[in-house]
């Protein structure tokens, strides 16, 4: 277990898109089912045991909603709500296991192992702002919501439904004028670190494919295999 949390990041993104075609070509239930739980197991040797197991409680609560499905009334309605929960079942592991990879690799050894792999900057440079941004949304959004608070304006659902427009105003407005700032932070030091330097981008992080990289990625390869032989058995 600690072992798998010290994992190339190379191999976290050969998994992730392993199980992406795995889910793609699973052809029944049982399959599916199969593949969460590998999933709910690559998040818990990550160290994201408590996000595997809620994962696990809401995938079963979508299973018993597409249970229930079928007994909705209007055809139109029961159509719309089977193919949402038909989409939502399909993507949950991959989510799960792209969860657990962004939220145990740093951005410099992600941007270390997609050089390595011969990834463009045009993939790898988007890829590190989006991730470097997502923690400052979530510090901004934090104050907003105090703000609000301290204005007598609730952030919730309840509270956008009694004040649609207030609500909105409140929100996008700080969080758009935030988000300008921001970007303008991450270009200066983006360009300040030789972002625009044509040279081959070098790591000071040791990267390294050891034993369980491979078993691992193995694996992952011999579980899409197997489902592309069911799927073309079936």
């Amino acid at each position: 277990m600690g072992a798998a949390r010290h994992l190339d990041p190379r191999t976290k993104l050969v998994a992730l898109a392993c199980m992406a075609a795995s889910v793609a070509l699973a052809p029944n239930m049982a399959c599916e089912l199969l593949l969460m739980a590998l999933a709910a197991s690559f998040g818990a040797a990550l160290g994201k045991g408590g996000t595997s197991v809620l994962a696990l409680a809401l995938y079963a609560a979508l299973l018993v909603g597409a249970q229930l499905t079928p007994l909705l009334g209007n055809v139109a309605l029961r159509t719309l709500f089977a193919s949402f929960l038909l989409l939502l079942r399909k993507v949950f592991a991959c989510g799960l296991m792209a969860y657990a990879t962004v939220s145990t690799t740093h951005v410099n050894e992600l941007m270390g192992a997609l050089a390595r792999m011969g990834a463009p900057r045009s993939v790898t440079i988007p890829l590190a702002v989006a991730l470097r941004y997502a923690p400052t949304i979530r510090e901004d959004w934090g104050f907003i919501r105090d703000a609000m608070r301290m204005r007598g304006v609730s952030p919730s659902p309840l509270g956008f439904a009694r004040a649609p427009m207030r609500t909105i105003d409140c929100v996008y407005v700080p969080l758009l004028m935030s988000a300008s700032r921001t970007s303008d932070e991450l270009a200066m030091a983006a360009v300040a670190r030789g972002i625009e330097n044509p040279a081959r981008r070098t790591c000071y992080l040791h990267l390294e494919m050891r034993r369980l990289d491979f078993v691992l990625v193995a694996g992952f390869a011999a579980v899409t295999a197997g489902m592309l032989a069911l799927r073309l058995a079936s």
